[in-house]
């Protein structure tokens, strides 16, 4: 998810799978201890901010605590990553056949950012629940998830299909939104870059510098959005632990729920930790989409 394209009608489909997919696992590796401490920040409210987390959860539990969950992403990166770029460029590529849509880089971007979101979507929203279940778990938590595939067999045996798929409407209610604005965002920076630089050959320092931007933003802006779905994600299984009642239903009543009880601005919890994430990642992913398409491009 977040994820920028660049002109894509002169790349081929398998380029553009290829190296969606290996940009996709490089990316998460660097960022996943930022998605980590993000997670800990929205769920549990005994840390300050992002540095809190990661030293406590170091001094803990070591490196292997910041990498929680992590095999997932190793598991689903891959093709979610190459589902969601493959979506979005062949629907713009769809959406400029129309010459409304040809002329207007903010509608075609906009839209075709939902539409990529709510396709990977099939594969990112059963690895986040995995993924944040896990990295919300404490050390000798009673019934905690020993790995990746235990939390997998778990959650199928006890909450069924809608147990992986919960917080489906959430996660494109926060990454829909956050998608149509990166993409929207990013496409302007970018089209700057090329006037600033004189060519459509950006360099690799404009183009990380073009995509971190549009990605702080948009992640600034959907941050409430992505924290109802975080909790609605980690609920259900604090649930079956603890046999509580449900506080989120879905996004706009836990929105109201956060805003009555916490305030406005604990909609922003994690916020810092979400670009400090986020921003990185997508720059670093872009930067090697797009080295990792054009090399791909010669092969296939």
């Amino acid at each position: 998810m977040g994820v920028p394209a660049s002109d894509a009608q002169n790349v081929s489909m398998a380029a553009t799978m290829l190296g969606s997919a290996m940009a996709g696992i490089l990316g998460r590796v660097v960022c996943h201890p930022m998605d980590m401490a993000k997670a800990n920040l929205q769920v549990h409210g005994m840390y300050r901010n992002a540095w809190h987390v990661l030293t406590d959860t170091l001094k803990a539990e070591g490196i292997r605590g910041l990498y929680k969950g992590f095999g997932v992403i190793v598991l689903g990166s891959a093709p979610a990553t190459c589902l969601y770029m493959t979506s979005y460029e062949e629907s713009k590529k769809w959406l400029n056949s129309f010459p409304m849509m040809k002329n207007s880089t903010f509608l075609s971007s906009f839209t075709a950012g939902i539409v990529a979101e709510a396709f990977s979507c099939v594969f990112w929203v059963p690895i986040d629940v995995i993924k944040e279940r896990m990295q919300v778990q404490r050390v000798n938590q009673a019934n905690a998830y020993k790995n990746v595939w235990h939390a997998f067999q778990t959650i199928s045996r006890t909450e069924g299909l809608r147990g992986m798929y919960k917080g489906y409407g959430a996660t494109m209610w926060s990454f829909g939104p956050y998608s149509a604005l990166f993409f929207v965002s990013y496409e302007q920076n970018k089209a700057l870059a090329e006037k600033f630089h004189k060519s459509k050959d950006v360099p690799f320092p404009s183009l990380l510098l073009c995509s971190v931007s549009a990605s702080a933003a948009a992640s600034f802006f959907t941050n409430p959005l992505d924290l109802v779905k975080l909790r609605l994600q980690v609920e259900r299984f604090q649930i079956a632990q603890n046999n509580t009642t449900a506080q989120y239903n879905n996004t706009l009543q836990g929105l109201r729920r956060i805003i009555a009880n916490e305030g406005v601005l604990a909609l922003w919890k994690g916020a810092g930790a979400r670009i400090a994430f986020q921003a990185p990642l997508t720059g670093i992913t872009i930067a090697l989409y797009e080295k990792c398409k054009t090399m791909c491009a010669r092969i296939v």
